[in-house]
């Protein structure tokens, strides 16, 4: 062949590995993002649940801590919220595990601990209130009080972090951002 064919032949070629790498990058990159704005929805999901599952506990929380139910009325509604509590916090590791960040349902799990802990107190409570001792019966009052704050304050710090991954969600700048 003559120099005039291999010229243009070997431009071509470095043209055509340019563009497949270019192709490449861009498929690369858009099934991360996608991958990631997946993750964050689902950790949203998961913030937006917990944060409903823990207004309506906080209802029946308040109204055992004003007195306007017995300690064995709220029993059933603790007991179904640790289990949800319970099923949330693994989502959200799971959620977790799947990233390449590590850091999307990170904060999220360590508030529904928060809220989980904040649970055990008011069940503690609870069952103090319930022994009918004096003495523990202030007590009891204390602990679902306290639980009760806890309870507030994680709703509170997780609706705050689902707000945020919802952002980063419907954000591809923000991803982008982070990703590069």
């Amino acid at each position: 062949m003559s120099v005039g064919v291999m010229v243009p032949l070997i431009i071509f070629f470095a043209m055509g590995v340019a563009v497949a790498y270019v192709l490449w990058r861009v498929m690369v990159v858009g099934g991360e993002l996608r991958r990631s704005a997946q993750r964050e929805r689902a950790a949203a999901d998961i913030a937006h649940r917990a944060v409903t599952s823990l207004s309506e506990l906080c209802e029946v929380v308040d109204d055992l801590r004003r007195r306007k139910s017995g300690p064995e009325s709220g029993a059933s509604s603790l007991r179904a919220s640790t289990e949800a509590l319970r099923r949330y916090a693994q989502e959200a590791q799971a959620v977790d595990q799947k990233g390449t960040e590590g850091e999307l349902g990170t904060g999220l799990v360590a508030e529904i601990e928060r809220a989980q802990r904040a649970v055990a107190l008011v069940e503690h409570g609870r069952q103090l209130m319930l022994d009918m001792t004096i003495d523990r019966v202030g007590e009891g009052e204390t602990s679902i009080k306290r639980g009760y704050l806890n309870l507030v304050h994680a709703r509170e710090a997780i609706r705050a972090r689902g707000e945020q991954l919802a952002r980063e969600a419907g954000s591809d700048t923000g991803r982008l951002a982070r990703r590069h």
